[in-house]
């Protein structure tokens, strides 16, 4: 059994330490979610990927992939945009959207009555 305590956060050398902590505070509220709502022996792993798409003077455009492989499914979603910590919240958000829709989709399958 494979308990997973952090995000693996890939291409992110490019950036200070401030982001990467802001990132890791951004992500960590999710796993810990995941871990509550399913166990914590469900989830294999949880990566945040950046790539650089294009620069525009002084600010890039970012690309980043969020992914949670665990027992209960794969979850991927990819956002882009100019503000890397904007960016990564909204890979979170649509990630924490799609793990309540799968939750409250293993609920209902389980609600369905044995005579129906």
């Amino acid at each position: 059994m494979i308990l997973i305590k952090e995000i693996e956060l890939v291409n992110f050398e490019s950036f200070d330490k401030t982001v990467l902590t802001k990132v890791r505070d951004i992500t960590q509220p999710l796993l810990d979610k995941y871990n509550r709502m399913f166990g914590e022996e469900h989830v294999k792993e949880f990566k945040i990927i950046v790539d650089t798409i294009r620069k525009k003077r002084e600010q890039y455009l970012y690309e980043v992939i969020g992914t949670l492989r665990t027992t209960s499914g794969f979850f991927r979603t990819k956002e882009t945009g100019w503000k890397i910590i904007d960016i990564v919240e909204k890979v979170i958000d649509e990630l924490e959207r799609m793990v309540t829709e799968k939750k409250e989709k293993m609920k209902s399958k389980r609600k369905i009555p044995a005579n129906a």
